[in-house]
């Protein structure tokens, strides 16, 4: 996805402990998960809102389509 090498993310793991003390590394892990959950959370919603969309506009379609029907049969 990000196309990191396995060269490159211990770098960044290196300079990460490097600027972070190894106390405060749990924590900010738990944070980090607990963010990248949200964002999931928060993407999973948006898909399932686009889907919800497209149904009531396919339903919408088949409504009018229904009511010109039901009027040229009048």
């Amino acid at each position: 996805m990000f196309d990191i090498s396995f060269s490159e993310l211990v770098l960044i793991t290196i300079v990460f402990i490097l600027f972070v003390s190894p106390k405060k590394i749990p924590p900010l892990a738990k944070s980090a998960g607990q963010f990248s959950q949200k964002i999931k959370q928060f993407i999973f919603d948006v898909k399932e809102e686009i889907g919800r969309d497209e149904k009531f506009k396919e339903l919408k379609k088949i409504q009018r389509e229904l009511k010109k029907s039901s009027t040229k049969n009048k």
